[in-house]
């Protein structure tokens, strides 16, 4: 049991993470489902064993959160706080922990990841369709502003990155897709149509951290991959 841009992309308030920084992944997936726990249901527990932070749904999210299980079964579950991929569940993996508890943060995870969690107020469960990675389709990266005049990066896809983008937008009309870089969630604006354009602008929501502006820009850099002349 697993228990189991568009033209515009807008840059939530994800934290960044030093531990995942060098995986250097930009990646989109369709939304095709989203569980909420129901505000004041959710007891967060302490560390519990060596499970770390967990989640112990409270009575009224438990039979929704099996429906909404086995409805998705066989979809990769995301756990998302804010902006933060907190923990990826394959559909071979199981949600739970013993006890009905639900982990929060993959083992092993480095201290950046938990302090993510510091005073949680909502946790969700996104089930997500298969992915494409366009770690190595970004051809170059330039600072730009977008229609509001608010920073913005563009984003030039290869050929193959533009086709991707197109058959992943044509397939899911309707639906939101999430866009990542690494484990920060960039967004999850709805599709309302295919997307065609080889060029991507990707803008920061305001207020936005410097730092972090700097940090997004500087990783997209890094990946980029001029084309051949």
């Amino acid at each position: 049991m697993i228990r189991t841009l568009l033209a515009v992309v807008l840059l939530g308030t994800a934290s960044m993470s030093a531990a995942h920084a060098e995986e250097n992944r930009l990646y989109m997936a369709p939304v095709e489902g989203m569980f909420s726990f129901t505000p004041g249901q959710l007891d967060l527990a302490g560390n519990e064993a060596e499970l770390g932070p967990v989640a112990r749904p409270g009575d009224v999210d438990t039979g929704r959160l099996e429906t909404f299980l086995d409805a998705h079964d066989g979809d990769t579950l995301l756990i998302v706080r804010g902006n933060r991929v907190l923990r990826e569940v394959s559909p071979d993996e199981d949600l739970y922990a013993d006890a009905g508890l639900i982990p929060l943060v993959e083992s092993g995870v480095a201290m950046d990841e938990i302090d993510a969690l510091e005073a949680p107020d909502r946790v969700d469960i996104w089930a997500v369709g298969t992915s494409i990675d366009l770690s190595d389709k970004i051809e170059a990266v330039s600072e730009a502003q977008n229609n509001r005049g608010a920073a913005a990066l563009m984003l030039k896809l290869s050929p193959e990155g533009s086709q991707m983008v197109a058959a992943l937008t044509n397939a899911n009309a309707g639906r939101q897709i999430a866009t990542l870089l690494d484990r920060n969630v960039l967004a999850t604006p709805v599709v309302t149509g295919t997307v065609t354009s080889d060029v991507l602008a990707v803008s920061f929501a305001s207020p936005e951290d410097p730092a972090r502006e700097t940090w997004v820009l500087d990783t997209l850099r890094a990946m980029s991959h001029p084309a051949a002349q």
